[in-house]
């Protein structure tokens, strides 16, 4: 064992020890010592993540709105740090940062990133696997795909099947991950089936084997050879032995969806919301697919009108249906705002719904409590400075958009970056602060010449004063 290795370890003893005397801020100090010393070791990330979790009492978001400046400071030089492809620097910035806000999910995929690239797959995984978590961000479809590709790349084939299938839940019309998931299904069977180590052809499955387990050899739909090699047949043997399960009915339905068939996933769920009696924790299963075969069905609709753009039907069939889609998309995420008031993306979901719709009123005040959680604070706070625009609010839209530029930065939000310093800009020019419009223009200029009318207007500025 070298020196350095002798010493993380010792960190890592102290920290353990601080742990269970409940005193986490030394813990912390101590296991972020060890993983700075020796990166790849899994060990003193876990130790560390659970204690930096541990100090802030579990409460999903660190140290709060004491620690922004400096994480907004912290942003800014992991991303000049990526840019450079200086991974150890990104790793020890990642990590300074989530000792203030260990459950942000891009410092964690930072970690991933930065471990990734120098061969710590295990300590890479780990941190995507936090990044996506329940505590991450589940439905940023960009980590997802991270995750599940760096699942694939090291060989754990049946985690990254089921990684890409959530890709593929996001988006479903990802033709890759959808590939993807397939070699991924396809090799954890020759994995499973000691094909490559097999030292004798006794070791090795037959053709047939391998055939029946990825479900390649002929035979009648829903029948299968034995069980366990078809999991709907399986499930349906189940229910007939047990109809009143509501736990097999719902698994019934997660393979259909899984498959795509959301019309036989719904039916499935419908018998289990009737077997539990009205469990509205179903009812909110079926809500959701119901909303999927919508999208499903809009997308379809709006390809159809994207085809024959001369079908005033097609268009106006598309617009009405897209109406109906939204309607039932607000009339969901009211009753789950209603059941949930703690849940901020409920609020953040619903409010851009009623943005869609020109309520105002309605959305400012679910985007302000949505700008509370860390993860959507950057968006509720834009959203709240454009809905105060549009409701002739200029002085309250130029406080939440001043609100959100120490947040911005072009690297990471190249879009948001530009229009809320134009907007401030054109505020600022309307008040007839000059100086400070011509500060915001200049800022879109030095990243963007060409945007919108900034050069004309800044040209204006230089006439009037």
């Amino acid at each position: 064992m070298s020196g350095v290795e002798e010493i993380a370890k010792q960190c890592w003893q102290r920290g353990s020890k601080a742990v269970s005397n409940e005193d986490y801020d030394y813990a912390v100090e101590m296991f972020h010592k060890a993983a700075v010393l020796v990166p790849d070791n899994l060990a003193y990330r876990q130790s560390l993540r659970a204690a930096e979790f541990k100090k802030y009492g579990n409460n999903g978001k660190g140290a709060g709105a004491m620690s922004k400046p400096k994480l907004m400071g912290l942003r800014s030089k992991l991303s000049r740090a990526k840019s450079k492809n200086e991974w150890d620097e990104v790793d020890k910035i990642a990590e300074e940062a989530l000792k203030l806000s260990p459950w942000d999910a891009g410092f964690n995929a930072a970690v991933g990133e930065a471990c990734k690239e120098r061969g710590y797959n295990h300590v890479a995984i780990f941190a995507y696997r936090t990044a996506v978590g329940p505590t991450g961000e589940p439905e940023n479809i960009k980590l997802q795909r991270e995750f599940a590709q760096l699942l694939q790349d090291d060989g754990q084939f049946t985690e990254a099947a089921n990684a890409w299938n959530t890709v593929m839940k996001l988006d479903p019309q990802d033709s890759t991950a959808r590939q993807n998931k397939t070699a991924c299904h396809f090799e954890a069977t020759i994995k499973k089936g000691k094909f490559e180590e097999a030292e004798t052809t006794r070791d090795v499955m037959s053709d047939r084997e391998i055939a029946d387990k990825l479900g390649l050899n002929s035979k009648r739909p829903g029948q299968a050879d034995a069980p366990g090699q078809d999991p709907e047949a399986d499930l349906l043997h189940q229910i007939r032995k047990d109809p009143n399960s509501v736990e097999l009915h719902q698994k019934l339905s997660q393979l259909y969806e899984n498959k795509g068939d959301l019309e036989k996933a719904r039916e499935a769920l419908q018998k289990a919301f009737e077997l539990s009696k009205g469990d509205r924790n179903i009812q909110e299963l079926i809500d959701e697919l119901e909303l999927k075969q919508m999208s499903q069905q809009l997308d379809k609709l709006k390809l159809a009108a994207s085809q024959s753009p001369d079908d005033e039907e097609a268009q106006k069939k598309a617009s009405r249906f897209a109406r109906k889609l939204l309607d039932r998309e607000i009339e969901v995420y009211e009753v789950l705002v209603q059941r949930y008031p703690q849940n901020k993306q409920h609020k953040y979901q619903l409010a851009r719904r009623y943005k869609v719709l020109k309520r105002w009123s309605d959305a400012i005040p679910l985007y302000q409590q949505a700008s509370m959680d860390p993860r959507l604070e950057v968006d509720s706070l834009v959203s709240l400075g454009n809905c105060f625009l549009k409701d002739n609010k200029p002085t309250l839209a130029k406080k939440q958009f001043l609100k959100v530029v120490p947040l911005l930065s072009f690297e990471d939000y190249p879009d948001r970056f530009k229009e809320v310093h134009y907007w401030v800009g054109r505020i600022l020019e309307k008040e007839g602060d000059l100086k400070g419009a011509e500060d915001h223009y200049g800022e879109i200029l030095a990243v963007d010449y060409d945007y919108r009318d900034v050069r004309d207007r800044l040209n204006g500025l230089s006439e009037k004063s």
